[in-house]
């Protein structure tokens, strides 16, 4: 009992470090428009989004700051999507054919770069959400920090199927370094840099030592820091390329900031239902642990551990009839369903009723990082938009 013990209070020291803060886009003013706004260019690519692209086409013209374009790069679709683009005002590219090497978005990404006129790029998935203030806290962001931005949008969950996506955020939120705390020194370079700034000085850059890569769903970034990368070339075999993208950016000494999305910049994931669900997540998952610097992991793991204890505890002190065991365990299955709901009500529309039971939500995770590790051991192919994607070994 005291090492259980202990593994609780570790995982909840992690949970504490993981998800201690969670830095959210500042509402933008729509009066900072004009010369101070640089020419802002959004690049969407698009596989079979006929129903996701409208929807955001839709927002993309509700909003309250001015965009000089939005460029859709129609990556082979059989459906409706090339013409939901251009119906809707935008600028359709037609993906030339993948050459040898590319994955299909990193190809319809650099092409939508290289076409897009805007000094501020603007990549968006298909299933982003915005608000009217979305684009214009953004905007705010990267004007205030100077930095490309990212962000993981709030997920918004319409089915149960996709609640088993809760510890999938929470680690990607975790892993990345999004919640750790703010050390004094980056607090005081950041309060020096906003002085500098309303001064008209040189900015000083800095940058959290475990934020290792951007979420692909957002990303704003500067056609020369883009270009300085190499663009998406640079990362045209990487299967999760926002990490990719976040490593390169390090490599060139290229800070980024990383924000959590809200109400007015959110996604839908998957609603294709559990098939589409299982084969997303399988992609990403081995891949991503390969990326995660060791303090990362050990948090995550400490985390996880003590997370999955406290119900596989809890049964068995039942079995085994220890009465005053099972009792301290409910209390730390309560202390856990409390802790989830402090981190999940950040980063998605989770009901309380599917965190309490989480270990369902758990068991469905680990499965599906066990198939991630497993097919990337064997090299065997993820079938991800209707192509074959290996994972490498």
């Amino acid at each position: 009992m005291i090492i259980v013990g202990a593994m609780m209070v570790l995982g909840l020291a992690a949970s504490w470090i993981l998800f201690y803060r969670f830095p959210g886009l500042e509402r933008g003013d729509p009066q900072d428009r004009g010369n101070q706004i640089p020419r802002l260019s959004i690049i969407i690519p698009a596989r079979n989004e006929e129903e996701n692209l409208a929807l955001l086409l839709g927002d993309l013209k509700k909003q309250a700051h001015d965009i000089h374009e939005i460029i859709c790069v129609d990556d082979g679709s059989t459906d409706q999507t090339n013409r939901i683009a251009t119906a809707l005002g935008a600028r359709l590219i037609t993906a030339a054919p993948k050459p040898a090497g590319w994955l299909g978005k990193s190809w319809a990404c650099q092409q939508g770069g290289e076409a897009a006129t805007g000094t501020l790029l603007l990549f968006l998935d298909a299933d982003v959400r915005l608000s009217p203030a979305g684009i214009g806290k953004l905007l705010k962001a990267h004007q205030k920090t100077g930095r490309v931005i990212s962000v993981m949008p709030f997920h918004q969950i319409e089915s149960k199927t996709e609640s088993l996506s809760l510890f999938f955020n929470c680690i990607q939120m975790g892993a990345n370094g999004l919640g750790l705390p703010v050390g004094r020194d980056q607090k005081k370079q950041e309060q020096k840099n906003q002085k500098r700034k309303n001064q008209k000085q040189k900015i000083h850059k800095s940058r959290h030592p475990y934020q290792i890569g951007l979420y692909g769903p957002v990303i704003m970034i500067s056609r020369t820091d883009y270009q300085a990368v190499g663009g998406h070339a640079a990362i045209k075999g990487s299967i999760v390329d926002d990490m990719a993208m976040g490593e390169k950016l390090r490599a060139k000494d290229i800070p980024f900031a990383l924000f959590l999305g809200d109400h007015d910049v959110s996604y839908r994931m998957y609603r294709g239902g559990l098939r589409e669900l299982i084969q997303g997540w399988t992609k990403n998952q081995a891949a991503g642990v390969a990326k995660t610097p060791l303090l990362m992991l050990v948090l995550v793991f400490f985390w996880i551990t003590a997370v999955a204890s406290a119900p596989f505890y809890l049964v068995l002190n039942l079995i085994w009839q220890q009465w005053l065991g099972a009792g301290l365990m409910a209390a730390c299955y309560g202390i856990w369903v409390l802790e989830l709901t402090r981190i999940a009500r950040h980063i998605g529309s989770f009901s309380v009723i599917s965190i309490i039971f989480y270990p369902l939500l758990l068991l469905f995770y680990l499965l599906i990082f066990l198939r991630s590790l497993v097919k990337k051991i064997l090299g065997r192919p993820v079938i991800w938009k209707d192509r074959e994607i290996r994972l490498a070994k």
